[in-house]
């Protein structure tokens, strides 16, 4: 593909954005975590980006939003109490429309920090009442099939924004990428941030391919073994290309799983003590689920010499809000 730096605002032209995120954000390097490392370490804020509780989610309602109000929505529907969905009823109520999240579990076991910002935004909350797959899904349709009836025009946003339209986000995010590295001659040869719903992966993947950076994204798993979570970037990768109407090479997706710990929103040992590092180092706030097990891997990675002595690395900071919403 083309190795400048307007090749991929040339693809994203024609997908509408609303502009939720205030970008680009911040890319610095973090000389004290550096020094004790002995590499090179630089981090993409992408906990700052700038609308309601921030993180790699508010990137993803750029284009979802923008996607909705081009297809004259008045109602977003989604599920789980997840950074993605406190944030979508922020920009729902922002741009008029109204938010209903379905929740797993009963109400008196939800987070109430959650669930004071659900309110604040004026969501309309439903509960299944029990930790089930089957009942969220049922829940689902029951409550969109209601809407529907009322004449509600529907947009569906997928757990975590991640979908084709989701992804672009972080299509866009690898603009700023680049365009620092040829502002600032600072090239990164590696790429390190956590992988969940795969969305924020899939859109540096493609964002790499389009300008022909070269660099080796890696992706700190959160919950997935590789092999799993390799499968579902691909799937969506493949999709958001066909969708862009650009080819993938998918011998760039590379997934680290060695980082999860005990499971998915487990603290780790490892984690717990990235999280501190970073802390007394650099005054940034990680999270025990994502972040903090992402920079377990970067510290791991450092201290084994899995980076070259001369290399920069980037690491994306892609939220978490100290995990206080968990």
């Amino acid at each position: 593909m083309e190795n400048d730096s307007r090749a991929i605002q040339r693809v994203l032209e024609k997908f509408p954005s609303a502009n939720v995120s205030v970008t680009p954000t911040p890319i610095y390097k973090l000389s004290r975590l550096s020094s004790g490392l002995g590499h090179n370490i630089y981090i993409m804020r992408e906990d700052l980006t700038g609308f309601a509780i921030g993180g790699n989610k508010v990137r993803k309602l750029d284009y979802l939003i923008g996607d909705a109000m081009a297809q004259k929505a008045d109602t977003l529907i989604t599920v789980k109490a997840s950074n993605f969905s406190r944030n979508a009823a922020a920009a729902g109520r922002v741009f008029g429309l109204d938010v209903h999240v379905i929740l797993d579990g009963p109400e008196s076991e939800q987070n109430p920090a959650s669930q004071a910002l659900f309110t604040q935004f004026g969501a309309s909350l439903y509960y299944t009442g029990r930790d089930d797959p089957d009942a969220v899904s049922a829940e689902y349709k029951k409550v969109a099939d209601d809407l529907k009836r009322q004449g509600r025009e529907i947009y569906e946003l997928h757990p975590g924004g991640s979908d084709e339209i989701g992804s672009l986000g972080y299509v866009n995010a690898f603009d700023e990428i680049v365009h620092y590295s040829q502002s600032s001659g600072v090239h990164f040869s590696k790429i390190i941030h956590s992988t969940g719903s795969t969305a924020t992966q899939v859109g540096l993947l493609l964002g790499q391919h389009i300008c022909a950076y070269d660099t080796t994204i890696i992706g700190m798993a959160a919950s997935q073994k590789a092999k799993v979570q390799v499968g579902r970037i691909r799937q969506l990768a493949l999709a958001t290309a066909d969708l862009l109407q650009i080819r993938f090479d998918e011998s760039t997706i590379i997934v680290e799983d060695r980082f999860i710990g005990p499971g998915y929103a487990m603290q780790s040992k490892e984690g717990s003590e990235a999280t501190k590092m970073f802390a007394v180092t650099e005054g940034i706030l990680l999270d025990d689920v994502y972040t903090g097990k992402a920079a377990a891997g970067l510290i791991h990675y450092a201290r084994h010499d899995l980076l070259e002595e001369d290399e920069n690395t980037l690491f994306i900071h892609t939220g978490g809000n100290a995990g206080q919403f968990y």
